[in-house]
């Protein structure tokens, strides 16, 4: 994974979820995340960090799904 800019690399919700797997490796299972759809990766990154960080949700990931 190579994070290059502040949008389309972050479309797929893998680099959120490797921020947080990197604060708190046990909050995330990156093998999973290579799995998973980009909407439910950047969901559940929302709700992980919002959670167990503390971070509020300030975007939805709709809109960046889609974008």
């Amino acid at each position: 994974m190579s994070v290059k800019d502040f949008g389309p690399s972050w479309r797929d919700g893998v680099a959120f979820n490797a921020l947080i797997h990197g604060l708190k490796p046990e909050l995330v299972d990156m093998a999973q995340v290579a799995k998973n759809p980009p909407k439910v990766n950047l969901e559940n990154a929302f709700a992980t960090a919002q959670q167990h960080l503390g971070i509020p949700k300030l975007l939805d990931p709709e809109g960046i799904y889609h974008n």
